[in-house]
């Protein structure tokens, strides 16, 4: 964020120096009229003329500096914004998978949208606001200091008041918006939930509580957005009392200082003018601490997503080797982990596996054993605790972690689609993909029929999250999808579990097409679809529990025999 306004700092510069020189018109222009009225009560003659063309002249060299200030200010607010956003978005995807399970999607959501335009209104409001104020000040208050001195000292003299009263309400009003920018974090977490669990809503008639829920959300924070609107509202209404003391004094010091003769009549009209510019600048610079605090709030939030460590890229292996298949695609020893570093017990402890080259391998067990989680760890998504993690003869750690993951396609149960077309979902398992391509996978994913039967084809859109298309359909459009990518190892997280018979038999001997000839680790509830597997690896407690082929598994009547014999 700081070399966002940094890089774009010229355009902040330029609104510097024309806020100056629109600043200096004026005080010119005031002392010009200064100088006439003195001259008229001094019963000289004025010429009207040669008065009035330096001042039109000075007014059209004021409207072209306003209108330049405005422009550099616009513009520098605009770039900023853009920078700042820019980089958010590029950090966010390069921070570990972690972070998004741990923050959840409400409060991401809050960042990037409420957080980042409280951020745009300090760069397009508040930071201009405040740099012209203070040129305001700093060059009327010299101006008044060669007039008289004991003006200012009299000015400024209770502002001091001001100062403490600011400061102390600033104060609440932070803690009022980090309460505020919580409840908004779980009203996006309850209305993003009901939205994605409207069938399940609908279906169990839940729509009174998810209502009652994000209304009770909604409630908190309408009732804290009122307190911080009271308390801003308060001391707007102290500013202007406070600003209306030394209004008062110092225009009776100023006719004071006229009857004394220590100024003129003109200078006098001048200094009233002036007052009138300033002092409104000063209370707002002194009340602007309350805004700055409340935006610190969010500024703070947006910080820590930039303090995240960003997920390794690591390694100088970036291309498969060659020879690989003359090595073990993984080889795991020892490997353990867990979700929270303070946990109590891992979710994998001390698990050690090896799977061939073009073979296809098979987990198995209980819901929460460690599964999913194992494909997890394999993609680089969480680093491990403790143990090695070979791939294709190379330590994890050597791979760049994008040539890491490219080594592998996924399809699993529960299928993303992305909110664009069949053809975008489709080509993004591969760069620059043709037509001819994506057509091609698609006909081995047996979803081509389907898709050119529709009067779109491939421009169909799906629907978010592929709302549109059965749960069939939408596998096949996955399995397409990793088709194209064409990696050497094919993580199946039980595809056909999901889906009605017909669709099974087209899903299953679309898995058989892409698995012929690449290594295959599957995820498997029903055990009837790995006996062909040429090694079973039954996961319990974190552990490998058994291991052998089917047959084997079977003789030893233990976990596996069980789970089979359960069905």
């Amino acid at each position: 964020m700081v070399r966002a306004g940094v890089r774009n700092g010229y355009m902040l510069l330029l609104f510097i120096i024309f806020s100056v020189v629109l600043n200096e018109i004026v005080l010119v222009g005031n002392d010009l009229i200064a100088q006439a009225a003195d001259g008229v009560l001094g019963g000289q003659q004025v010429d009207f003329a040669a008065f009035m063309a330096p001042l039109l002249w000075m007014i059209a060299l004021g409207t072209a500096a306003a209108y330049l200030k405005s422009i550099s200010g616009s513009h520098y607010s605009a770039m900023v914004q853009r920078d700042v956003r820019a980089s958010l978005g590029k950090r966010l995807v390069k921070l570990p998978f972690s972070y998004f399970d741990e923050k959840g999607t409400g409060s991401i959501i809050t960042r990037l949208i409420s957080d980042m335009d409280e951020l745009g209104r300090f760069f397009s409001e508040i930071l201009p606001n405040l740099v012209v104020n203070l040129i305001v000040v700093a060059t009327s208050t010299i101006y008044l200091v060669q007039m008289d001195a004991l003006l200012i000292v009299v000015l400024f003299a209770s502002y001091p008041v001001m100062l403490v009263v600011a400061d102390r309400l600033s104060k609440k009003l932070a803690r009022i918006a980090q309460k505020l920018r919580s409840h908004m974090d779980e009203c996006n977490k309850k209305a993003y939930d009901a939205i994605q669990g409207i069938v399940i809503g609908r279906s169990y008639n839940l729509y009174e509580v998810q209502k009652k829920e994000i209304d009770t959300v909604i409630d908190r924070k309408v009732e804290q957005a009122c307190q911080s609107t009271r308390i801003s509202s308060m001391g707007w209404v102290l500013k202007n009392v406070i600003t209306t003391i030394p209004v008062i004094v110092c225009y009776l010091f100023a006719l004071y200082e006229t009857m004394q003769g220590r100024i003129t009549v003109g200078e006098m009209l001048a200094f009233t003018v002036i007052l009138s510019r300033i002092l409104n600048p000063i209370g707002d610079i002194v009340f602007c601490a309350n805004d700055i605090r409340e935006i610190g709030v969010s500024l703070r939030r947006i910080q820590e997503i930039y303090k995240q460590k960003e997920e390794r890229t690591g390694g100088t292996i970036q291309t498969l080797p060659e020879d690989n298949k003359d090595i073990p695609a993984i080889e795991w020893n020892n490997v353990s982990f867990r979700y929270d570093s303070g946990g109590e017990r891992p979710v994998l402890s001390g698990m050690s596996f090896g799977i061939e080259t073009g073979e296809q391998t098979a987990f198995v067990g209980g819901s929460g054993e460690g599964k999913s989680t194992i494909f997890k760890l394999l993609c680089g998504f969480y680093d491990r605790d403790d143990g090695q993690y070979i791939l294709f003869g190379h330590a994890f750690e050597e791979w760049d972690l994008e040539a890491a993951r490219s080594c592998f396609s996924e399809v699993s149960q529960n299928v993303f689609l992305f909110p664009g077309t069949i053809w975008q979902n489709v080509a993004c398992g591969k760069e620059h993909a043709t037509d001819e391509e994506v057509v091609e996978a698609c006909k081995n994913a047996n979803i081509h029929d389907f898709i050119a039967q529709l009067p779109e084809g491939y421009q169909t859109l799906v629907g978010e999250r592929g709302v549109r298309l059965s749960g069939g359909q939408r596998q096949r459009i996955s399995i397409a999808r990793a088709f194209l990518k064409d990696a050497p190892i094919l993580l199946l997280d039980e595809p056909t579990a999901a889906v009605d018979v017909g669709a099974e038999q087209k899903i299953q001997e679309a898995v058989e097409r892409i698995a012929s000839g690449r290594t295959v680790i599957v995820i498997a509830h029903r055990l009837s679809t790995i006996k062909n597997a040429k090694q079973i690896y039954v996961v319990s407690g974190g552990k490998i529990a058994e291991t052998g082929t089917h047959a084997e598994l079977m003789e030893r009547r233990g976990i596996y025999a069980e789970m089979y014999a359960k069905g």
